[in-house]
């Protein structure tokens, strides 16, 4: 409750988000679901097709669809309907279908012996009988809809899934209970709305004219209170007026340093300049969504790291990578996405591996030659990409004689946990991390140096430095100004102290001054 009312703000504007994210889609859903259901009804041929598709679609991942829109329509609130949509038609398209067909034929034949055109048969037969199935459906649409939106915040889209995934990202336990329980209550009560039409086939006797006034009156009731809801969220978030014609999108991805420092740099914006700032943090995907993001004018600047802009988006092997300098990383970039890179932060979040002081102590381990040799004895821990990426484990295995008694794949946010209950005793760290020193940890030295460097540094859109040229110096100040060491300190005051990344970026600015 503390946590809630304290940011009550933040929390008002994911919810406002939450619903017209799953509003504008269930209306559409709605609209598109019924339409194509009473299409397939009429049009065999096109019902062979149709029914498949729909199918299939709902069997591929939401999370995996999300990020294959990305390079189509970008990141944001576009992305978010469009799956929202897709994955809500499934319900609807296949209640409204069984619905039509369930329709008992003696009823549609009395009704053409009276003389009744199809269109007729349809308003009077076949529509009102089929709506408890499609109501039915719209049940099931809704709650799934409502629910699928908290991914939304992994593409930019907002919502209450933002809260979600800033409290894992940032280990904020109660970020997390809050934006759960905002998303299950809100799903409850939108289940219970539709219940409100589909109860007792109130929806089904208003359209057939014979309603009671009281049930009207309570149909109307809830009408009026979303239409409210929906009005208010629209108000709240004012999205059609702007104080400033001056903007610009900072975004992040979804760990803390980004997020401290995504809050850096939008403070400095906004504290130096006129130019309004939209914050548009955890992104999910890294780099691989991002990149296209910058490349579709979604976001205007972020902060990358040097080996990650190498190898993922320049496609250059981690060998030749090693020798670039930042300069020939900048050439590359503005000539082949027209984005600059306005310097290095100074710290170097690079990858390492680390085990237990304790361990280390014992087993007098101090390298990775050195773990190689007890490998065995060790459970490593690491998140996917880890696992996936050409300068991570496929290549690390063939540089050191590993040989883990078991390897575990798990969310980045989530490796430390596992570590602390046990289930793995060495990890893939990163050298920002607040629990290298929170769990006591020794960060080996990669005596053969195979990890490449990951130094930080700001990428924004050369659009936006020929708008804002006073960005350049802005930005700039920052360059050597960060070090490793300050990174996991701030770190640790988000994920152990509990601190907001807010407050973190701003104590840091004030001292920088």
């Amino acid at each position: 409750m503390n946590e809630f009312w304290s940011r009550r703000t933040y929390f008002f504007e994911l919810f406002s988000e939450h619903l017209l994210i799953s509003f504008a889609a269930l209306v559409l859903v709605a609209i598109l679901g019924i339409g194509v259901g009473i299409f397939v009804f009429y049009n065999q041929k096109a019902r062979a097709f149709i029914m498949p598709t729909v199918n299939f679609l709902y069997t591929i991942p939401s999370i995996a669809m999300f990020g294959i829109l990305i390079p189509l329509v970008g990141i944001g609130l576009k992305n978010a309907l469009i799956v929202l949509v897709l994955y809500g038609l499934l319900p609807i398209v296949r209640n409204t279908y069984s619905g039509l067909k369930a329709v008992p034929q003696n009823y549609v034949e009395a009704a053409k012996g009276l003389g009744s055109t199809p269109i007729q048969l349809f308003k009077n037969i076949y529509f009102p009988l089929s709506l408890p199935s499609i109501l039915s459906g719209m049940r099931v649409t809704t709650v799934m809809v409502i629910a699928l939106a908290g991914l939304a915040a992994l593409v930019g889209a907002g919502g209450l899934g933002q809260a979600i995934f800033r409290g894992l990202n940032t280990m904020n336990t109660p970020l997390i209970v809050i934006g759960s329980l905002g998303v299950s209550v809100f799903a409850i009560l939108g289940d219970q709305f539709v219940a409100v039409f589909e109860k007792n086939n109130r929806l089904q006797r208003l359209v057939s004219h014979n309603i009671q006034s009281r049930d009207r009156n309570f149909i109307r009731l809830n009408v009026l209170v979303l239409a409210l809801l929906v009005v208010g969220a629209i108000l709240y978030l004012n999205p059609f007026t702007t104080t400033n014609d001056k903007h610009i999108t900072v975004a992040s991805k979804p760990t803390s340093e980004q997020f401290i420092l995504g809050e850096i740099i939008a403070q400095t914006i906004e504290n130096e300049t006129d130019i309004e700032v939209n914050r548009n943090f955890g992104i999910g995907g890294g780099t691989n969504n991002m990149h296209p993001a910058m490349l579709n004018g979604n976001i205007d600047l972020y902060v990358e790291y040097t080996s990650t802009a190498t190898m993922n988006v320049l496609n250059i092997e981690a060998e030749k990578a090693r020798d670039l300098s930042l300069e020939e990383i900048n050439q590359m970039y503005q000539e082949q996405f027209n984005l600059t890179w306005i310097g290095l932060l100074g710290l170097n979040n690079k990858y390492a591996l680390a085990i237990s002081q304790q361990d280390a102590r014992e087993q007098n381990i101090h390298t990775f030659s050195d773990l190689a040799k007890h490998s065995s004895n060790y459970t490593l821990g690491a998140e996917f990409d880890f696992f996936e990426r050409s300068d991570a484990y496929r290549g690390l295995v063939k540089t050191y004689p590993f040989n883990f008694k078991r390897v575990e794949e798990m969310d980045i946010n989530l490796r430390y946990k596992a570590f602390e209950d046990g289930r793995i005793n060495a990890v893939d760290a990163f050298t920002t991390d607040a629990q290298i020193e929170a769990l006591d940890l020794r960060i080996l030295e990669d005596d053969q140096n195979y990890f490449p460097e990951y130094e930080a540094g700001i990428i924004v859109r050369d659009e936006i430095l020929k708008s804002y040229p006073e960005l350049q110096t802005i930005l700039a100040q920052f360059n050597g100004k960060i070090s490793t060491e300050a990174m996991r300190e701030m770190n640790y005051k988000v994920e152990i102290l509990g601190q907001s990344p807010q407050q973190v970026a701003s104590k840091f600015l004030k001292d920088f001054k």
